[in-house]
């Protein structure tokens, strides 16, 4: 009878021990390390929480309620969605909310991320086009080069509309996205509005 009562003791206390270590296990940032969130999210946990801290205003206006969704937990929902082009019922079952709340979620945090975008995509000016010059020369001796340019196609879901058009060459939905870099790889312009289809580019 003694042998029971303390296996209990002691299995309580185990239990006590491991309560004061749970974890969330919504909480993406409980669950991964960092090279499992750049799987994930493509970013690290250090990434995540500076574009939570950026977007902490807007994305708080929206949730002053009871059981709001905190910034962070907003930026990963729209991440995984950028990230895998996941169904929004995934990503809510993911996350244990619903299907409405994820499609609000990722509206926001997008539109929050469109707003603040020209402070960090923009096209160089002043010494900083030397600098980019110099830095293009020094790899490939080729001067008075201020950017990179490339296109890519960005899978997306089958929109409701116009379907046909956002269907590539490859067979897949995807936005036709134009980019440019500078010399320390970094984007300084994006033009992404194009449908897939080929038929759909104009220049």
């Amino acid at each position: 009878m003694f042998h029971i009562a303390r296996y209990w003791l002691l299995a309580g206390r185990r239990a006590m021990r491991r309560e004061r270590v749970f974890r969330d296990r919504t909480n993406p940032l409980d669950l991964y390390d960092d090279l499992e969130l750049v799987e994930r999210f493509r970013f690290d946990r250090q990434t995540i929480l500076q574009i939570a801290d950026l977007l902490q205003e807007d994305l708080e206006s929206s949730t002053l309620r009871n059981h709001a969704i905190p910034p962070v937990m907003k930026v990963l929902i729209a991440l995984i969605c950028y990230a895998s082009v996941s169904f929004q019922n995934i990503i809510a079952d993911t996350f244990n909310i619903d299907q409405s709340t994820v499609s609000r979620t990722i509206h926001s945090d997008s539109n929050a991320l469109v707003r603040r975008a020209p402070k960090f995509i923009k096209f160089p000016s002043g010494h900083v086009i030397e600098e980019n010059k110099v830095k293009f020369y020094a790899v490939a001796n080729f001067p008075n080069v201020l950017g990179l340019i490339d296109r890519t196609h960005v899978r997306i879901i089958a929109p409701s509309q116009h379907e046909e058009q956002f269907v590539n060459w490859k067979g897949y939905h995807s936005i036709n996205v134009q980019v440019i870099v500078n010399a320390n790889s970094q984007f300084i312009n994006i033009v992404a509005k194009w449908p897939g289809s080929p038929m759909t580019l104009e220049f």
